[in-house]
C-alpha cells in the first residue's frame, strides 16, 4: 500500500506540474495531450501483450497503436465537426461500453470479437474510449472541440472523480470490507469499498470545483453539482476496473505491466477511465449549463 500511495501522489504531482508549467508557457493543453497520448499508447501496447497471452487470441498488430495516435491527434488538432464528432464518440462508446459490461457476466469467456479482430478490439477498448477526454479538453459551455483551455480543468475533474473512487475503495474497503463485490474477478473489492469510493469521489470532486470557482476564479461547476455529477462516474469506474481484471485473468497476469510501483502498468492506471470518460462527455455535453448555475 505504501508503494501505491507514493506512486499515486507522484502521479498527481506530475499532472499538476504539466498544467502549471504548461500554463506558464501557454502550452498547458498541448502538454496534457502529450501526457495522455503517451499513457494511451503505453496502455494499448500492454493490452496487446495481454491479448497475445489469451488462448485463442492472436497477437494484435502495431497498426492498432498507430491508429490510436491518429485518432487522438485528429481530435486534438484537426476536427471541426463538433456535433458529428460528439455523436460518433458517444454512440460508439455506448455500444462498446455495453459490450464491456457484458464481459462481467461471463468473465471466463473470451469475447468472439477479441478472438477474430484483436487489433480492432484493442483500438476500441483504449484509444477510442479515452478519446472522449480529448473532446472534453476542447469543450466550453457544452460545445465540443472549442479552443478554450477551460476544458482541461474538466478533464482533471473527470480524473479526480474517477481515481478518488479507487482511493476511497482502498481506504474503506481494506479495513471494513466484509461483503465481496465480485469474488471470482477481483477478490479484494467489496461493497463497503464501493460505498467509500463513491463518497470519496463526491467529496474530492466538490473540493476541486470549489478550488476552480474560488481561488482560481474559473467559470466552473458549483461544488455541489460537481459532486452530484461525479456519482455516475464513480459508479462506472468500478466495473470499468473489473473489466480489465477479466482480461488479466484470461491472460493469467496479475498486472498489465510493472512500470509504476504499487499500481502496475499504464493500463492498470487508466483502466477505470475507459467507461467514465465517454460518460463524462455525455454529462458535460448536456448538463454543463445546469451544473454551473448556483
Amino acid at each position: 500500500m505504501k508503494d501505491r500511495a507514493l506512486s499515486t501522489l507522484g502521479l498527481w504531482v506530475v499532472v499538476g506540474l504539466v498544467i502549471w508549467v504548461g500554463g506558464f508557457f501557454s502550452v498547458a493543453e498541448q502538454a496534457a495531450f502529450g501526457l495522455l497520448a503517451l499513457l494511451v499508447g503505453a496502455a494499448q501496447y500492454e493490452f496487446h501483450q495481454l491479448a497475445a497471452r489469451i488462448p485463442g487470441v492472436g497477437r494484435p498488430s502495431p497498426t492498432g497503436i498507430v491508429a490510436g495516435f491518429v485518432l487522438l491527434f485528429a481530435l486534438f488538432f484537426l476536427a471541426n465537426e463538433r456535433a458529428r464528432a460528439n455523436a460518433v464518440l458517444t454512440l460508439g462508446a455506448l455500444l462498446f461500453g455495453l459490450h464491456l459490461l457484458a464481459r462481467l457476466r461471463r468473465p471466463g469467456e473470451v469475447p468472439t470479437l477479441l478472438r477474430r479482430f484483436p487489433t480492432l478490439y484493442g483500438f476500441a477498448y483504449i484509444p477510442f474510449m479515452l478519446a472522449s477526454l480529448v473532446a472534453i479538453a476542447r469543450m466550453e459551455d457544452g460545445q465540443l472541440l472549442s479552443r478554450q483551455p477551460i476544458g482541461l480543468y474538466y478533464v482533471v475533474w473527470v480524473v479526480v472523480a474517477t481515481k478518488f473512487t479507487d482511493v476511497g475503495g482502498l481506504l474503506i474497503g481494506v479495513p471494513f470490507g466484509r461483503h465481496k463485490l465480485a469474488p471470482t474477478i477481483s477478490p479484494a473489492k467489496s461493497w463497503e469499498g464501493c460505498a467509500g469510493g463513491l463518497a470519496f469521489s463526491a467529496a474530492a470532486s466538490a473540493l476541486f470545483a470549489w478550488i476552480c470557482v474560488g481561488p482560481l476564479g474559473l467559470p466552473f461547476m458549483t461544488p455541489a453539482k460537481a459532486a452530484l455529477m461525479a456519482l455516475p462516474l464513480a459508479a462506472l469506474s468500478i466495473p470499468s476496473d473489473l473489466v480489465e481484471s477479466v482480461f488479466k485473468r484470461l491472460a493469467g497476469a496479475k498486472d498489465s505491466g510493472a512500470t509504476i510501483p504499487g499500481i502496475g502498468g499504464a493500463l492498470d492506471l487508466i483502466d477505470s477511465l475507459v467507461l467514465t470518460a465517454p460518460t463524462a462527455l455525455v454529462l458535460l455535453s448536456y448538463g454543463l449549463d445546469w451544473a454551473k448555475r448556483g
